[in-house]
């Protein structure tokens, strides 16, 4: 199993914080990067090859890396149109990596090892993982699901109508990776789709007549950082939590 984690993109909305570094190593509390919680996830799983699609600031990302190679297994994927395209072309880019079994991770995705435990326990195709919360915003990328099945993720899914959230992380297994570039590749000739989530290809897999499963896991046991007011939260659990301690004590 390998993960790739999309991280090519300015992250703009936490300006001033990432004029000068990447969201993926924005400090998340006590000196820990964003990117090294991922890593220390993934190793807890035993998930050591590791694809990288990169862009903005990416000699810092690559930087970083170099100090986990006992570790890892890196693969470096550079977007060079990271400022003019979404994350959907960034995911295409790295099409030459869906040989076999991969999970996709948001670069700004903060996980606990349990949610891709359980990830890796689907036998299904393609299995997105999403939480269930009480209410959901307009920024949410929100899930309607029915008879465990994905049938819609959007952002413009009305409030009302969602039944969950797209946590931002994926697996891919059996003809899972020929369904997903097969549709990557045919997205990528309109232009249309340019600037566009990689989550419309999934919608365009379900439209297909794909099956789509979920594996839910409990909101706490993850963040996504997008605005100022998420790493605040995501720095206030690092400080409870002990976590810095409990990944040194793993490492």
């Amino acid at each position: 199993m390998k993960a790739i984690i999309i991280a090519a993109g300015t992250g703009t909305r936490l300006y001033p914080i990432t004029k000068d570094i990447p969201k993926s190593l924005v400090d998340v509390g006590q000196g820990l990067t964003l990117l090294e919680t991922q890593l220390h996830s993934l190793k807890e799983c035993g998930i050591k090859d590791i694809v990288m699609i990169i862009g903005y600031r990416a000699d810092q990302i690559e930087a970083k890396l170099s100090q986990f190679t006992t570790d890892f297994n890196f693969e470096i994927v550079y977007n060079p149109f990271f400022e003019s395209s979404n994350n959907l072309v960034s995911v295409w880019m790295a099409r030459h990596c869906f040989s076999d079994e991969f999970i996709t991770i948001n670069g700004d995705d903060m996980f606990n090892a349990s949610v891709i435990k359980d990830l890796l326990n689907s036998p299904h195709h393609i299995t997105i993982v999403t939480d269930e919360k009480d209410q959901y915003d307009d920024d949410d990328m929100k899930i309607i699901s029915v008879n465990g099945l994905v049938k819609r993720v959007s952002k413009k899914i009305p409030l009302s109508e969602a039944n969950g959230e797209s946590v931002g992380i994926i697996k891919f297994s059996g003809e899972g990776p020929h369904i997903y570039k097969d549709m990557l590749e045919s997205m990528v000739r309109d232009p249309k789709y340019m600037n566009v989530f990689y989550l419309k290809a999934i919608q365009n897999i379900i439209d297909a007549g794909h099956d789509v499963h979920f594996s839910q896991c409990d909101p706490r046991d993850w963040g996504e950082i997008d605005f100022h007011p998420d790493l605040e939260m995501i720095r206030e659990y690092v400080s409870q939590t002990n976590l810095v301690e409990r990944i040194l004590d793993k490492s």
